[in-house]
């Protein structure tokens, strides 16, 4: 979210003597990224991005707090001055003299809640200055009580909102989630309807007049004839507001600065200035006194971090005085120090984003410059206390990375397209891939109502590409490289990186052909493709046109086909293959040796021999033991198959001779002899 910052609102709290365009170079390197300086008139206007966050930085006076600490570290005298916060009458939790009873239905809803009456208001245009001020920051100017309420929700971050009292029917107001189809037109003249789970204010008739930290409502709205105003100043439910404005599609500045979360120290300082103001320029007074609901009151924050921790992390020996000094001009109080540590007590308004010592530490870094910092990558050891690992050399890669990539471009050079896909994926697409939801971990918070699970294989994602495209390529090569997630009791989930490849434009034997080429090249050579018999796989697969590839006790992947129903429930009409890797499986049995065997000087004998196989007979151990009959067995390639009938081609060739037809003889009657006895007959 990008702010605007007029120069001279921004010194009203800010004693300096820099440029705008010294701030703006200071702040972008130590703080927020000022994007643009505008001139509007003779001011110079900051537009700054402010990230996520940073809440308390969305006002003037949080990012006059942040120039106070960043500016010193350039040498560029500064101070922070203090806002004044006048005294308004004491609290009194009955309040407005029991003019008005408010009922809060669901306190996590509304953390804090305040308010307090103004009566005999003069509804007028605001004076020049205020006009000007909203006007630098692009507000239109409406009146004096909107106006005021506006320009403190720029100048301290808190979003206000005002009543006309006397149409708030019953002088009563209830907050409460809102149903399904509830209706509400708001400022704007806009009939919003609600989904349910919206935070709203309904009056003593049951009338909607809110609708909660976005936009307040026609029926209340302040007008040339309010006499009366109800000034409330209040906190959400972050997440609530964001689902509401995001759902109803009203991006409004106060929804913007709500769902960031609000600092609910901040609350009465500001309700303070408000009366002040709105007594000052509409000649009202406050009459009743101030309600303030605060059922739990936020908790502060103790962080001990030893100065050895800092500097360590930084790589810079930083004086113990220069590292209180930061984290003074930020607004922490030193609670406790001693020669070693420190222990802080974090301001309220970073009570949401500094909770653990490394976020102090970043406090310290980023004011201190991380320009400054020496490039040097600390070892594992260091940061955690492990034991070392040596460090990669200068602009190598780590072997993992390195399999990874030479995987990638085998595929590529085998004419297939890498795809990427979220991590996330539809309970619609598990059920078309005949996966269990329970097996899958569920986002709390998704980014769409429709991507709420992690995903436990890549096929769904690869079968969502390849039937998105079919219609438009008739042969489809697609693979992904990803990280799956699976369920731990108790602990984060565990990521295993996945390799998948799809295909309806080869057979399985070529898919088979280009996965042993991707093997054979990483240098694995000792696996074998075996029955899936006992063994438990995902239910997408068909089980008997699959089979596993181990080296030794080790799964590497699984090669197969893609079950007809699921290819049924896509609508497509064709095979489709598929093989799965686990990628950390491969890459630790991944390695460049390579073995020199020299090209014989004498000629092989090559004979085609075929012969009829029982049903549900597998090739792999029949060629395995083929093989290991004679070392003058050199190669044994199945070249054809059809119905019963396997076409094998035997090369016999010895290294220091050449072979006659007599010598070769006996080896292939022991080839015809050894698989006579498994049933597997010689064709004449």
């Amino acid at each position: 979210m990008n702010i605007l910052v007029p120069i001279s609102w921004l010194k009203e709290f800010l004693k300096t003597e820099a440029s705008a365009e010294k701030i703006a170079e200071r702040l972008s390197l130590c703080s927020q990224s000022v994007e643009k300086i505008h001139k509007i008139g003779k001011e110079d206007v900051l537009e700054i991005e402010i990230t996520v966050n940073r809440y308390d930085c969305l006002s003037i006076i949080g990012i006059a707090r942040e120039a106070s600490a960043v500016l010193p570290q350039f040498n560029i005298k500064a101070r922070f001055i203090e806002p004044k916060i006048p005294s308004i009458p004491q609290i009194k939790k009955e309040g407005l003299d029991n003019k008005l009873v408010v009922k809060i239905q669901d306190p996590t809803i509304c953390p804090r809640f305040t308010a307090i009456l103004i009566e005999d208001v003069k509804i007028k245009p605001s004076p020049k200055w205020l006009t000007e001020r909203l006007s630098s920051v692009g507000i239109r100017s409406l009146n004096n009580v909107v106006d005021i309420s506006n320009y403190l929700m720029i100048e301290t971050g808190q979003p206000i909102h005002t009543f006309d009292f006397d149409k708030i029917l019953g002088q009563k107001m209830t907050m409460r989630l809102s149903k399904k189809g509830e209706k509400v037109t708001t400022l704007d003249g806009v009939e919003r309807t609600f989904t349910g789970e919206d935070i709203v204010i309904e009056d003593g008739s049951g009338r909607i007049i809110d609708l909660c930290g976005i936009m307040g409502g026609k029926n209340s709205e302040i007008d040339e004839k309010t006499k009366r105003v109800l000034f409330f100043v209040q906190a959400y439910d972050p997440v609530k507001i964001r689902r509401t404005s995001m759902s109803l599609g009203l991006r409004t500045e106060a929804a913007m600065r709500f769902e960031r979360g609000i600092d609910l120290e901040g609350i009465i300082p500001v309700i303070s200035q408000g009366a002040e103001l709105i007594e000052k320029l509409s000649g009202g007074k406050v009459t009743g006194k101030l309600i303030d609901i605060y059922p739990k009151k936020q908790a502060s924050v103790k962080i001990a971090v030893s100065f050895d921790f800092i500097k360590k992390s930084l790589g810079v020996e930083i004086d113990n005085s220069a590292i209180i000094n930061i984290l003074k001009s930020l607004g922490f109080i030193i609670f406790s120090q001693t020669k070693e540590d420190i222990t802080v007590i974090v301001p309220s308004w970073r009570a949401k984003d500094v909770l653990i010592k490394e976020d102090v530490l970043e406090e310290v870094a980023r004011i201190y410059g991380y320009f400054r910092l020496p490039s040097r990558i600390p070892s594992i050891s260091e940061n955690y206390g492990l034991t070392a690992q040596p460090q990669p050399k200068k602009g190598a890669i780590g072997p993992t990375f390195k399999w990874e990539e030479k995987t990638k471009d085998l595929l590529k050079a085998f004419d297939f397209s890498e795809t990427y896909n979220f991590s996330f994926i539809s309970e619609g697409v598990i059920n078309y891939c005949l996966l269990k939801k329970e097996d899958h971990l569920k986002l709390v918070n998704p980014i769409t109502a429709d991507l709420k699970f992690l995903r436990i294989s890549l096929i769904p994602s690869l079968m969502e590409v390849y039937a998105k495209n079919m219609a438009n390529f008739p042969k489809i090569n697609i693979f992904e490289m990803a990280n799956c997630y699976f369920s731990k009791n108790n602990d984060l989930p565990e990521e295993k990186i996945i390799l998948s490849a799809l295909s309806n434009g080869n057979t399985f034997l070529q898919l088979k052909g280009y996965l042993s080429g991707i093997l054979n090249e990483l240098g694995i050579n000792d696996y074998k493709y075996s029955p899936i018999e006992n063994e438990q796989i995902e239910p997408c697969w068909q089980k008997n046109n699959s089979a596993l590839i181990k080296s030794g006790k080790t799964v590497l992947g699984i090669l197969g086909q893609i079950d007809d129903k699921v290819i049924n429930k896509y609508l497509i009409k064709e095979s489709i293959f598929v093989f799965s890797l686990d990628m950390q499986s491969i890459c630790s049995l991944a390695n460049d040796n390579k073995t020199f065997q020299p090209i014989p000087k004498f000629p092989p004998i090559i004979e085609d021999l075929s012969f009829s196989f029982p049903d549900k007979t597998y090739l792999e151990p029949v060629i395995q033991s083929i093989k290991a009959l004679s070392p003058l067995i050199r190669d044994l390639k199945l070249i054809d198959s059809f119905e019963r009938t396997r076409s094998f081609r035997i090369t016999f060739q010895h290294p220091e001779k050449s072979l006659t037809d007599e010598e070769v003889k006996p080896l292939r009657e022991k080839v015809i002899s050894l698989l006579s006895k498994e049933g597997i007959e010689l064709k004449s």
